[in-house]
């Protein structure tokens, strides 16, 4: 079973807010979180070595494109949502 994590305690072990995922391949591919407390999009470097760890891109986001990233990713679990659900003719 999936063990529930809390926020306030994955903070105080060191990780950060995740806001959207753009991409997902084995792994976060892009997206847009946190680094050291502040929005920035990331995106993987193209590394096919799986004894390697990943390296990622990170560049600032501003607060406008954070709110535009949610609000599209809000949008689109909705209609995932009613897609699951057969509700929406793909």
């Amino acid at each position: 079973m999936a063990e529930t994590w809390d926020e306030v305690q994955l903070v105080a072990d060191g990780f950060e807010r995740v806001y959207v995922e753009l991409e997902w391949y084995d792994g976060p591919r892009a997206g847009l979180a946190d680094v050291e407390g502040r929005p920035h999009y990331f995106q993987g470097n193209d590394g096919n070595h799986a004894d390697e760890a990943d390296e990622y891109s990170v560049w600032p986001a501003a607060n406008s494109a954070v709110e535009l990233e949610r609000e599209q990713w809000a949008i689109f679990a909705r209609w995932n949502e009613h897609h699951e659900a057969g509700r929406v003719i793909a």
